[in-house]
């Protein structure tokens, strides 16, 4: 999958970028409810923290990720934002998350079913 290593090169790649903080939390969350619509137990997965879980794909994911609506995005966002976790953490949520994401989207093409 990916390591402790990989997670902290990105979160260091996004820290460099200057992105500022309302779009660091919208991504976030958009990538948070992307792997809860996801995986089958995606909602064991917590936004602000750290994660070592095997998932399983939805019955319902076939070859396509199944993108959230911008409602659910916003829901998350607010929950992110009340918390107000250091910029520096939610670069490494953000990264390890990315990372989960890149992941899901294998196990995803790899698995599809042609009709």
């Amino acid at each position: 999958m990916f390591t402790k290593e990989d997670v902290e090169i990105l979160a260091y790649q996004r820290y460099i970028t200057g992105e500022d903080y309302d779009k660091s939390v919208w991504y976030l969350a958009e990538l948070v409810v992307k792997i809860l619509k996801n995986a089958q137990n995606g909602y064991d997965i917590k936004p602000l923290e750290t994660d070592n879980l095997v998932l399983l794909l939805n019955d319902n994911v076939n070859g396509d990720l199944l993108e959230p609506t911008e409602d659910e995005v916003k829901e998350l966002a607010k929950v992110i934002y009340y918390e107000h976790p250091e910029k520096s953490k939610l670069h490494f949520f953000i990264a390890e998350k990315q990372l989960l994401l890149e992941y899901i989207k294998r196990v995803i093409k790899e698995n599809k079913i042609n009709p």
